[in-house]
């Protein structure tokens, strides 16, 4: 009898070490938001308290040649889909160019796919109408703010008016519906992923927590601020001349005390969830990916790179990446490859053996075994480039091959010494230009520059994005300052006006709804105009909106234009509702 009983404990733990041997790891993705490669302890910073990070960072495999986008929306599309952020209609991070493709394929539509539970908190950046929002690729369920930020003009008007407070109490979408939220944007969102892997059961899951902190504007819990309310920036650390972060203002060390209190929450916050993972006891499974979106936006401590974020410098690029967990990753190493986040892609999904799915075009490849230390990094090169509008060559691009980096930033293409060259390796700080010395060089990666863009330029969703409207997905299209477009769209003014590029999904008639954040005066005349059907009425009693009812639109695609006309001469709306007339 007790034989017959060993051997069923023993068949049964052989069965229970089988299935978690079966199992797929479940994927954690952490990243903030202008979180430069200075803003950590295990970086090198004096100053910010990040102890959750800095053990995260000593257990895991740390990417110190790793780069994403110069700012927001493109290092997002790029992260999610392996490719060029350009390829994806992605190019700019407003002026109706942060809108992703819905014909591109997501990690989180992958990963669904094959059985996985995915959820997004935080920002996405990608898209706030339908057919592009989180919901709309791949992402089962959703938290997030509208637009590119918290209290932005692509965000809810309840937080853009609330310019001085609008990271407290914030106004969500959750699973696209309007949801009013209680404390600090940074721990709201972590209490809406610690209850995402509270609730996770048997299947595996992708969460991708994305704090928007910290971005502007810099709010933050008084406790944190208070933190850091004596550092004066004025040690001989602060003053080594050969550094950027000498020239700190004091509006800059202003700054940087309330980015470093906000840090401080991030880590609190990043330990929640990794608390939470080891409270379910799911840590074992995940693997953890932290990173941040581009480099810091305030000049302070950056381990010295050129440049801030915006530019194609290393200070602008290069951002810090730990991965760890599930036993596949080495532990408390570095990792000094050039990878990209075109790469992430490709590399989770190896982690997890899934397979790309066929004809998918990428342009990244998998670094799974590098970061194992099973093989040597494969040669290879990488194209980064930003620029506000639609994409041009030498404005602001970058070209790496080897250990070499070819910088175009406002580049003469006549004059070959306007562009920069550097030697990484020797150089990371990009100091000392070597295209005169080594003009061939240059010439070469000059070369891939120009190849790499003409390449993307083709690509065809580098295209005008619209939004679907009367769809039964999103029964009212709410349009933002976000996703306005124009020749010369200043977001944040009155003045601003410009078109929305929609698509109108059936034949019938169709309310518009121009949305002030003040009062109209009286007699202003207010107009929306869908293609060449224009209406107006005049404001007869003050109010912040104006109101057009059943205008019948055949369906088809159209640019959509509204204004006021009034004592202060021509003003545009900041939203602008869409919906089928009732």
């Amino acid at each position: 009898m007790e034989k017959k009983l060993l051997t069923l404990l023993f068949l049964f733990l052989a069965m229970h070490v089988s299935a978690q041997k079966a199992a797929k790891p479940n994927i954690l993705l952490i990243m903030t938001d202008d979180q430069g490669y200075g803003d950590f302890g295990f970086t090198g910073n004096p100053y910010v308290k990040t102890p959750n990070i800095d053990r995260l960072a000593a257990r895991s495999t740390r990417l110190t040649n790793y780069h994403n986008s110069p700012v927001c929306a493109p290092t997002r599309s790029s992260l999610l889909t392996g490719r060029y952020a350009q390829r994806t209609g992605v190019r700019d991070t407003y002026n109706a160019g942060a809108m992703m493709a819905t014909e591109e394929v997501t990690l989180a539509e992958i990963l669904e796919s094959n059985g996985y539970q995915t959820g997004i908190i935080g920002k996405w950046h990608l898209g706030d109408n339908y057919p592009f929002r989180p919901s709309d690729q791949g992402f089962q369920y959703s938290v997030v703010h509208g637009g590119g930020g918290v209290g932005q003009p692509g965000d809810h008007i309840e937080n853009f008016v609330r310019t001085d407070s609008s990271y407290f109490n914030t106004v969500l979408s959750e699973n696209n519906r309007k949801v009013e939220t209680k404390g600090y944007c940074t721990d709201v969102f972590t209490n809406y992923a610690v209850k995402f892997l509270q609730e996770q059961k048997a299947a595996p899951f992708f969460l991708y927590v994305s704090y928007n902190a910290p971005h502007t504007p810099l709010q933050l819990p008084k406790k944190y601020e208070e933190l850091y309310a004596d550092l004066k920036f004025n040690a001989d650390f602060d003053k080594q001349k050969d550094q950027p972060w000498a020239a700190m203002t004091e509006g800059d060390k202003a700054d940087a005390r309330k980015v470093y209190g906000m840090a401080t929450n991030i880590d609190d916050n990043v330990g929640r969830i990794l608390q939470a993972l080891k409270d379910q006891k799911l840590e074992e499974n995940t693997i953890v990916i932290f990173l941040t979106d581009n480099g810091n936006q305030q000049l302070r401590y950056n381990t010295g790179f050129r440049g801030l974020k915006g530019t194609i410098y290393e200070g602008g690029t290069r951002v810090p990446l730990l991965i760890s967990g599930a036993g596949l990753f080495q532990q408390d190493t570095d990792v000094k490859a050039l990878l990209a986040h075109v790469d992430v892609v490709p590399t989770i999904l190896e982690a997890v053996k899934i397979a790309l799915p066929k004809n998918l075009k990428i342009d990244g490849q998998s670094a799974f075994t590098v970061l194992q230390g099973k093989t040597a990094a494969k040669p290879r090169t990488f194209y980064n480039t930003w620029n506000r509008g639609w994409p041009e060559p030498y404005r602001n691009a970058a070209f790496y091959k080897g250990k070499y980096k070819l910088t175009a930033f406002n580049a003469d293409p006549k004059d070959p010494n306007s562009f920069g060259l550097f030697d990484l390796e020797e150089d990371p700080s990009e100091k000392t230009n070597l295209s005169q010395k080594h003009p061939q060089i240059a010439k070469d990666l000059r070369k891939g520059l120009d190849s790499s863009f003409v390449d993307i330029s083709a690509s065809p969703n580098l295209s005008q994005r619209r939004v679907i409207v009367g769809s039964p997905h999103e029964p009212v299209s709410t349009l933002t300052r976000q996703d306005l477009g124009g020749t010369s769209v200043n977001w944040l003014s009155d003045k601003a006006t410009g078109y929305w590029a929609i698509t109108v999904r059936q034949d019938g008639f169709y309310s518009f709804k121009s949305i002030n954040i003040k009062p109209l005066s009286k007699e202003t005349r207010a107009l929306v105009r869908i293609g060449v059907t224009q209406r107006s009425v005049v404001i007869e009693e003050e109010k912040p909106s104006a109101e057009f009812d059943k205008i019948f639109l055949k369906k088809g695609d159209y640019q959509v234009g509204s204004w006021f006309e009034g004592r202060d001469g021509t003003t545009g709306p900041y939203y602008l509702e869409i919906a089928p007339s009732k």
